[in-house]
């Protein structure tokens, strides 16, 4: 503490620095630093506070905040009872006061202890009282030796009289010396019958030895014992109990006794059966079934796997634990298989994904893979369940039937190039325009653009963005986007849509760059999408495509968009998609918009 005080920014407190403190201050604190009482001056209208090493003891969690602090900000919750105190010694006189009750924490743990307090006043050399100095001494130990035993037998008869468990004080040798109705029951016997025995005549024959060594060892030790027991009752029955053994001391000459706490261990006895039983049935179905099955703790970190698991992995179940199941999943999935749970057990969120697992022989197959937590109710999670499912030969199927939707690709652009070819070589002989060829190359591409498209579909949704983005990025232009604006949600198509929808985009498209907005440096394209529900529960897209500054006239460009292009739109729209369609070109500007459903419509049963 003298470190401290000399430490402290005493020029931020009432008190100044301490250059500045007066002597009779500078006496007070040489006086109690050194003391082995506990010390503390309270110096100002404040009370600023000056301690000792052995007031800090008492000041708990107020300390080191108490030093350099006024008394009442300190001890808030006295503050009432300690005002008129130092009114008395400021006064000029000496306080004492005994065997007061002082709350204080040792060893972490609060307890009461009692002081003796002496307020004295700190006098100036002019006889005035800027300062209290205040003596504690302890007094606990007399206060407790004098009030412990007048106590425990007050606390004794009313804990005996209250207690929901059976209670009974014995003699050394066994004796029952006192009996609660509890024990009384416990037993099967009345308390006139109960005080007429000892407690070996009421314990289980094979329960007797240890009853004994545990009597030994609650003398030898003077610590309490815990032993789980069966009780016998008069009909030849017995009841298991858990039985707490403890001395207990009397007055000078009377000999110690023992108390017995007593508590019924029949429902949880009944209950840790049921447990045993209920894990048993756990365990046979989980060996049972031919999935991978596990159980981990709330962390995932200790886990309790099934035979199933154990047989295929050649893993030990001492191996698995501590995610040492990691290694056994392949070096490329078990970073991934490791962020998913650990994210899920950060979350508290089932868990899905799939991962090759090695089995005894080093080959890995794949596994879906899924865990779910179990929660109590204060939905906190206390434990995981999870199955892994072999889906290797699913697995490799789908491989497969990529490599064959890849084939299938290939083959229909080839198809399509023999088409084109075909188209060109009649063309060449019967004499069409050029512009016929290069509408007709121009409408196969959009098909086998599509047709790219449809081909991921099912691991890759076709979204009304892709759609448009592939139609303008055939444009092959890239400073033409730059004049163009896309903006929707992401909005997934039906497969049975996309390819007539992607041919009106094209024509769109198409005509945009050649007679519309794309057509010269001047004119900007913008296209936006959004759904919407019907009042009938229908899921519907409504596509906006706006062209404006276009280079052309409007009469102009009529004559050049009529064709194709627009009776795909209003006419094949309609009639394939069951869109509603709108088409209106004027004042330099193009409107074109598309509403159709986004869900299949609905069919009418046929009997």
């Amino acid at each position: 503490m003298a470190a401290r005080i000399r430490a402290h920014d005493w020029a931020a407190t009432s008190l100044g620095a301490v250059e500045g403190w007066p002597p009779c201050l500078r006496a007070a604190v040489d006086l109690l630093l050194p003391s082995g009482f506990a010390m503390v001056a309270l110096w100002g209208p404040e009370c600023i506070q000056i301690y000792n090493d052995a007031y800090r003891d008492l000041m708990g969690a107020r300390h080191p905040g108490g030093l350099g602090q006024a008394a009442a900000a300190c001890w808030w919750e006295i503050r009432d009872a300690t005002a008129p105190i130092y009114r008395r010694v400021r006064a000029g006189e000496t306080v004492m006061l005994q065997d007061t009750l002082f709350p204080r924490t040792r060893d972490g743990r609060p307890e009461d202890a009692w002081f003796t307090l002496s307020y004295s006043p700190i006098r100036d050399a002019d006889g005035s009282i800027p300062g209290i100095l205040l003596v504690i001494v302890e007094a606990t130990r007399q206060h407790r030796a004098e009030g412990a035993l007048r106590q425990s037998e007050e606390r004794l008869a009313a804990i005996f009289a209250n207690a929901a468990v059976g209670l009974s004080e014995l003699a050394q040798d066994g004796r029952f010396l006192r009996a609660n109705d509890e024990i009384c029951r416990l037993l099967g016997r009345p308390r006139e019958e109960v005080l007429r025995l000892s407690i070996l005549d009421v314990t289980h024959p094979d329960d007797v030895p240890p009853s004994l060594d545990a009597v030994a060892e609650v003398l030898r030790r003077n610590r309490p014992v815990s032993l789980d027991k069966r009780y016998l009752r008069p009909d030849g029955t017995f009841v298991w109990a858990n039985s707490r053994v403890q001395v207990l001391h009397h007055a000078t000459g009377q000999p110690s006794t023992l108390l017995a706490v007593t508590a019924d261990l029949t429902e949880r006895r009944a209950a840790e059966a049921r447990l045993r039983e209920s894990e048993a049935q756990f365990r046979a179905l989980a060996n049972l079934v031919p999935v991978i099955l596990w159980r981990s703790d709330a962390k995932g970190t200790s886990h309790s796997q099934n035979q199933s698991y154990l047989d295929y992995s050649g893993q030990t179940a001492e191996e698995a634990q501590n995610l040492g199941w990691l290694e056994a999943i392949h070096p490329e999935d078990r970073g991934s298989a490791r962020e998913a749970f650990r994210s899920g057990h950060d979350s508290g969120r089932p868990i899905a994904t799939q991962h090759r697992i090695r089995r005894r022989d080093g080959q890995y197959r794949w596994f879906l893979v899924r865990q779910v937590p179990i929660t109590d109710q204060r939905e906190r999670v206390t434990q995981w369940f999870g199955a892994a499912m072999d889906v290797h030969e699913m697995h490799e199927l789908q491989a497969r039937q990529a490599v064959m939707v890849d084939e299938l690709q290939h083959r229909t652009r080839n198809l399509i190039t023999v088409v084109r070819s075909i188209a060109q070589q009649t063309m060449a002989r019967t004499g069409p325009t050029e512009q016929f060829r290069e509408q007709f190359n121009d409408r196969l591409a959009a098909l086998s653009r599509v047709q790219g498209l449809l081909s991921r579909s099912d691991q890759e949704p076709i979204t009304i963005r892709a759609l448009i983005r592939a139609e303008l990025d055939a444009l092959g232009t890239p400073a033409l986007l730059e004049r163009v604006a896309l903006e929707g949600p992401v909005v997934a198509l039906r497969k049975a849509s996309v390819q007539t929808l992607a041919l009106a985009l094209h024509e769109l498209a198409t005509n945009a760059r050649k007679y519309g907005a794309l057509s010269d440096d001047r004119g900007e394209l913008w296209v936006s999408w959004d759904t919407y529900g019907t009042d009938d529960g229908e899921r519907r897209l409504l596509l906006t495509w706006l062209e404006e500054g276009t280079a052309q006239a409007d009469d102009e460009q009529g004559a050049a968009r009529r064709g194709y292009g627009r009776e795909l739109i209003e006419r094949a729209l309609p009639y394939a998609l069951k869109a509603r369609t709108s088409y209106a070109l004027r004042d330099g500007e193009l409107r074109c918009a598309i509403d159709l459903p986004l869900t299949e419509p609905a069919t009418a049963l046929r009997w």
